[in-house]
Order: structure tokens, then sequence, then C-alpha cells
């Protein structure tokens, strides 16, 4: 019955569409290292489709179009199956999506684009890295950039997200929103400056109970108003939910050499990061694209610093970036942190009311990747520094140092598809070396 239902709505939509596309894509992988762990960029930022202790991963994924005269429907799935996870089988994408010449909705999960060839530690935004699977909701947002004037045009979007896992505060929803100025001096250079709010709000508390989520709480929530959360005595009044966010600066420019981005990514969890007293905290990157693209075709490199906080002065500081008192599972999915992947989460502690699972969230961290083709090759390399520090009321003393190391090379054949071979390294000054290497065969039909 239920296909019959499908058939009947689906049909009339392939008659009068003018045009119908399907793909899809196959993705095998196998991981072997002298550890139980893998080595980190194995793992780290791939939406959850290789876990740490990930032997053996493999994804399926289908996509399809209608396309009408003035506007498009998408929709696609992808699920993976690995082992070393609670969840051996689960979905990466499950969503529906309607498109016009203004109007980009998404109806599901999907995963993010990556963007600067994958080079980039935090995918380009801080707050939402591809470290965790994608978020279940609701996102409208601008298909194309709304132009003002040949110099200047607006980027927007909002969505309505839903924490559906295994955490301290049950049924958690996620507010997000951002808004971009794009200027565009010439056809050569590009200013893009842009601030994303995430917050997360609603759900129900093992200690406070059923937390506030009606229509006039979103609106606090929306416009961050300060008002009361948990209705105890004493309790300080503040933001309603816990409130992430940062503010974005990149320029875009061309010459004889090839194209060039420059930017900053700055994070702030309440007053004193959305003043800035948190700088020099965040993302700095810089990235490089050569017009003669014979060997490497990009360069990046991004500082990643999160050891400000805001200081520890009484009030405004201790930022935590990540961590909440009353949402203590923090900016996590599934136990994954979903910004940059940087801030220590221990994934075994039970949480409670005393305790936090987030014990190192000040971080210092040079990031280096570069990528290239030669005939039918592609290779990438990635090298990490990240010094750790713990939080400034449990410093690390001493200091946690990682070096972590990670190489491709794949080749492409049109007709069999692409076969990959990879190897990482990562060295620590307080754990043993760790060496792993793996097999990937992908297929796009």
């Amino acid at each position: 019955m239920k296909l019959l239902k499908f058939i009947i709505f689906f049909c009339p939509l392939l008659i009068f569409s003018q045009e119908f596309d399907i793909a899809g894509s196959i993705k095998a992988k196998a991981i072997l290292s002298n550890e139980d762990e893998n080595p980190f960029w194995f793992h780290t930022n791939t939406n959850y489709a290789v876990g740490e202790l990930t032997n053996i991963s493999a994804t399926g994924e289908l996509k399809a179009s209608l396309a009408y005269s003035s506007f498009k429907i998408n929709g696609g799935a992808a699920v993976f199956g690995r082992d070393g996870v609670e969840d051996a089988v689960q979905r990466r994408d499950l969503y529906l999506q309607f498109e016009n010449s203004w109007l980009f909705a998404t109806v599901g999960a999907k995963k993010q684009t990556e963007v600067l060839d994958g080079l980039s530690a935090t995918n380009q935004n801080f707050l939402w890295s591809g470290n965790a699977r994608p978020l279940p909701g609701v996102l409208l947002e601008a298909n194309n950039p709304l132009k003002i004037s040949n110099t200047f045009a607006i980027d927007w979007g909002i969505a309505h997200y839903e924490l559906n896992d295994n955490r301290f505060v049950e049924g958690t929803h996620v507010h997000y929103k951002r808004l971009a100025l794009i200027t565009t001096f010439s056809e050569n250079h590009k200013l893009t400056a842009k601030i994303q709010h995430y917050v997360q709000w609603g759900g129900t508390s093992p200690i406070y109970g059923d937390l506030k989520d009606g229509f006039k709480d979103y609106i606090n929530v929306f416009f961050a108003h300060n008002t009361e959360e948990i209705g105890i005595e004493g309790e300080t009044i503040n933001k309603l939910g816990n409130h992430l966010g940062s503010y974005f600066l990149n320029y875009e420019f061309k010459n004889s050499w090839g194209n060039f981005s420059i930017y900053h990514d700055h994070p702030f969890e309440d007053g004193s990061g959305t003043r800035m007293a948190n700088f020099p905290d965040g993302v700095w990157g810089a990235y490089f694209k050569p017009q003669n693209q014979k060997i490497i075709s990009s360069i990046l490199y991004e500082y990643i610093d999160t050891s400000d906080q805001s200081g520890i002065s009484v009030g405004s500081g201790y930022d935590g970036y990540f961590g909440n008192n009353i949402y203590r599972s923090g900016w996590t999915y599934e136990k994954n942190i979903i910004g940059a992947p940087f801030i220590l989460f221990d994934k075994n502690l039970e949480i409670n009311g005393d305790n936090t699972p987030y014990f190192s969230n000040r971080s210092k961290v040079h990031h280096f990747g570069v990528s290239g083709e030669f005939s039918n090759f592609q290779w990438k390399l990635k090298s990490t520094a990240a010094k750790y520090l713990g939080t400034y009321r449990k410093p690390f003393s001493p200091e946690w140092k990682y070096w972590y190391n990670y190489g491709s090379l794949s080749y492409k054949n049109e007709k069999l598809g692409t076969f990959t071979v990879m190897g990482g390294a990562d060295f620590s000054s307080i754990t043993n070396t760790l060496i792993g290497g793996g097999i990937e065969y992908s297929y796009t039909f």
C-alpha cells in the first residue's frame, strides 16, 4: 500500500517534469593500525562514517532531482555501516529539497558541502566542522545571494534542528541562523562578512525537568533575550538556552599566480565573546589554488586557538567552548564534537549534575594541508601540530602535545572507479605512536 501511494504521488511529477536525473555512489574502506584506535585524520571530520575504533566502513548514496521550468525538487539518502561504533548501520543523509532562483529549502538530514578541497581542519566552520553525523531538521536559506547592487549582496539562512541522540537533556532543539554581507570590489576582489548563531534549547533535564520550549521561548531564543530558564530560587537571569556563534571574515582575491583566500572565524558564547574579549581565539587561515595546477592543486594553512576564552575574570571569563552547565552534553551529537575537533570530550563518562565530559577546551593548533594531481592520480597530505592545555580550572601540566599526519594517493579510472591508499601517523607526548594504513574503493554511477 505504501509503495502504491508513492507511485501515485511520484508518477505525475515525472510526467510533468522537464528533466529527471538520478545518481548514486558506493564507497568501501578498510583500515589497520598498530593500536585499537585509528589515526586522527582517518576518523575526524568524516560525518561519523568512520569511528575511532573502525576497521571496516561502507557508504551507499542515492540522489535524484526533478527539474521544472522555475524550480527543482531534490531528494537523497545515504547510509553507512561500520564496526567499532555503538550503532553499526546508520543514515548519513535522508532529505527532500525544494529550490528556485532565490530559495533553497531542505527537510531532513544532509551533510554539509566540503570546501577548500577538504584540507581545512574545520571545513571553514568553527561551529560545524563535519565531525558528527548531519542533524535532522528544516533549513531555509538563500539559493543565490540576494543582489542589492553591483557591489553588495546578502546571504541568509535559518533552521530548526533536533538532537535526537542519547544525551543529558533529552529532546534538545537547535536554532540556527546566519546573515552575511558579500562585497564584490571587482572581478578579482571579494570580501564576505558573516555572523552565525546556534542555540541549544528546550528538552527534558534529569535535574530540572521540562525546559522552556514554547513559542514565546523561541522568540527569546531567537533574539537572545535575558530570562529565567529553570525557575529555581536565586537563578541568575541569563540568555535562554546554550548560545554559540561566530564572526566570519573571508577576503578572496585573484592574480596571475592563482586564487587566494584569507579568513578568520571568531567564536563567541556570551557577551564577552561578542565584544571579542576572547581575541585572538578562533581559526586564522590562508588558502591558495595556483593557476598552474600540474602537480599542486591547493595549499592551506590554519592556526586554531581556543586558549583565551575571555580570560579567567569573574563573571564573563571561563567561556569553556562547547560546554554548558544545563545542557551538559554540550555541543555534541552522539558524543561527537560538532564543531572544531580540538575540544576533548570524554565519551565514556556518565554525565551527572556535578561533572563535565569536557576535559580540555583550550588548545593551540597549527594545521597544514596540500593536495595535487598528475595524470589520473590525486594526492593529499595533512599535518597538524596540536597543543592541548586542559581547562582553566584543571590545566594540563605538562601540556599534551600531538602531531597528526595523513597522506593519501588515489587512482581514478572512468569505468572502474577510484582506488585509494592512505596512511597516517600520530605522535604524542603522553601516548604511544599510532601508525595506520588503509585502502578505499569508490564508484559513482
